[in-house]
């Protein structure tokens, strides 16, 4: 008898599995299992498991004015998946269905399997379904039986004939509930597992279509750009057509049955009107009345962002037309969409930076020290009786900072050009110290056609002479050394003045002080270079300052595209 009794509750679970495995496959089900909890889960999921709970009394086998059945199976099931609201509706259902079968065990069986649903979603609060163990499991389905038993026992009448039945079915019912349990949450768990996979394949699809695609939306949005976008996102993908429009034409549309169509334009200026007026920015159609190319039957886009304003939409296409395609394929342009979103808005940003640093070098290559120039100006008026030739000289060399200023810009200028504008300006502020400067240039000529980023020891050196040099009466030295270091150029401004405090050093470093100097050189150094590379500066009050640099000699050979300077800092 337990053997056939066996057999028998183990088909009645079979049934109940294939149910479960058939539905688990559509994606709607998925959703509604592990999707957000509101009244529409609850009633969808109630309904279901208490289903099969039905299912189970249904194929119960009689056994004396009883059953003995699976029941409790998807009650328990329920509460686990949906919470105690399911767990208790499925319960419901369940217990009023075996309640109506009748026999001396429905009154009890009916509270039995509402008390076991809801006290599984007791569970299910405090341990989520993913994460239990076979172990657990088993303790639920014992208990679960164990509630019935014991209510048929206290509840049945007469008790003879209720414990003859218990000892009749106890053991059957109790492993074939474990049994059934324990089939439902490994198919509830691999449900799960294979949509985390599915997911993580499309997030990790969009990621790569997105880094591919990068080097083109650096340009921003336009016809270029969106052309080889839409070339890598169909390969990728394996999307049958893709279009990409702004908010008035389309922009590229690849794909042969898109782009042989004679009204592309006006499909995909209908679509993306559609998406741009949607609310959420995501439009997916399979029935709208567009003048498509008959083999393309599912339409999905999502809108493409610019500081929060929508710019434009990403389109594709798709031959197939069932629900799951078209559920993915909406997540995936949306996903998609929103990381091209992004790269356009960094792209737009990488732009501007470099257009304000671009501008902020053309400034600092315009720009003449007002004291130095009104300065050097009367020297050379002084100049124009007492010693005409050097007040020629004088003109001469201002003309020729003036001239490099104002020539063509660029990043980048080979050490010559760099030390040939110095010489210049060195040459009159010899003039204006009194003949007390004196300058000394230890070049290894090996060096001089090495590009180097505009305007970096300019700097260097109007720091030395303005802040080292002038207020020191006498004997004023600066030194310019350009010589190989190991595999690497180094350059050092050396000057013999006051020196810098320790204090003052600080203020530098923490960017304190405001104007062309130091702290510029040091972070354009450091953006081109690298991080280990940039400005050194040895000083003592009294005895001078050395402030040096080294480059590594591959990138100081070739003219590399640095960040423009941030803001300038004056030591």
């Amino acid at each position: 008898m337990t053997i056939t009794m066996l057999l028998g509750l183990l088909e009645n679970i079979s049934v109940i599995a294939v149910i479960a495995l058939i539905i688990g496959q559509l994606d709607y089900f998925r959703n509604i299992v592990y999707g957000k909890n509101n009244w529409m889960r609850i009633v969808i999921l109630s309904t279901l498991f208490g289903f099969l709970s039905v299912i189970g009394t249904e194929n119960g086998l009689r056994v004396d004015d009883a059953l003995a059945n699976t029941r409790i199976v998807g009650a328990v099931a329920g509460g686990l998946i949906g919470g105690p609201v399911v767990g208790f509706l499925a319960g419901l259902i369940g217990g009023i269905h075996r309640y109506s079968i009748g026999g001396f065990t429905a009154f009890s069986c009916a509270i039995s399997t509402v008390m076991s649903g809801f006290l599984a979603g007791i569970v299910s609060t405090k341990m989520n379904m993913l994460r239990l163990k076979w172990q657990h499991i088993v303790l639920i389905g014992v208990t679960a039986e164990f509630i019935q038993k014991v209510s048929v026992l206290f509840l049945a009448k007469p008790f003879p004939a209720a414990l003859e039945l218990e000892v009749k079915i106890a053991i059957p019912t109790t492993i074939m509930t474990i049994a059934g349990l324990l089939l439902f949450t490994r198919v509830f768990q691999n449900l799960k597992m294979m949509q985390d996979q599915s997911g993580a394949l499309g997030a990790d699809l969009a990621l790569s279509i997105a880094s591919q695609t990068l080097p083109h939306l650096r340009t921003g949005l336009n016809e270029h750009s969106a052309k080889k976008t839409a070339e890598m996102i169909r390969e990728m993908a394996r999307v049958d057509a893709v279009a990409i429009t702004d908010r008035e034409k389309l922009l590229s549309a690849k794909g042969h049955e898109l782009e042989n169509h004679l009204q592309k334009e006006t499909l995909c200026a209908q679509v993306a009107e559609a998406v741009l007026s949607h609310p959420t920015g995501v439009w997916c159609d399979k029935d709208f009345a567009l003048p498509r190319p008959h083999r393309l039957k599912t339409i999905s886009a999502a809108s493409l962002y610019h500081q929060n304003q929508k710019i434009g939409t990403l389109q594709f296409y798709y031959k197939t037309s069932s629900s799951k395609t078209s559920q993915t394929n909406e997540k995936l342009v949306d996903g998609l969409a929103k990381l091209l979103s992004v790269q356009i808005e960094l792209a737009e940003i990488e732009h501007q930076a470099k257009m304000r640093k671009q501008a902020e070098v053309s400034a600092l290559q315009a720009q003449i020290n007002p004291h130095f120039l009104f300065n050097t100006l009367g020297t050379i008026m002084s100049y124009c009786r007492t010693n005409p030739d050097q007040a020629r000289n004088l003109i001469g060399h201002l003309s020729d900072i003036f001239r490099r200023n104002l020539k063509s810009k660029g990043n980048h200028h080979s050490l010559q050009e760099e030390l040939d504008g110095i010489k210049s300006y060195l040459e009159i502020e010899k003039v204006r110290f009194s003949n007390r400067l004196k300058v000394n240039m230890e070049i290894d000529e090996t060096l001089l056609e090495c590009k180097l980023p505009v305007l970096t020891l300019q700097p260097i050196v109007e720091n030395a002479i303005h802040h080292g040099l002038s207020p020191k009466v006498s004997d004023c030295l600066l030194t310019i050394r350009v010589e190989p270091y190991d595999h690497e150029v180094k350059i050092s401004i050396e000057d013999n003045g006051v020196g810098i405090s320790e204090e003052r050093l600080a203020e530098i470093w923490n960017s304190q002080s405001k104007g062309i100097g130091l702290i510029n050189v040091h972070s354009r150094l450091q953006s081109i270079y690298g991080k280990k590379y940039g400005l050194t500066i040895q000083s003592k009050p009294g005895l001078g300052t050395v402030v040096s640099f080294v480059a590594p000699l591959s990138a100081f050979e070739k003219e590399v595209h640095p960040d423009a300077p941030e803001n300038d800092h004056h030591r």
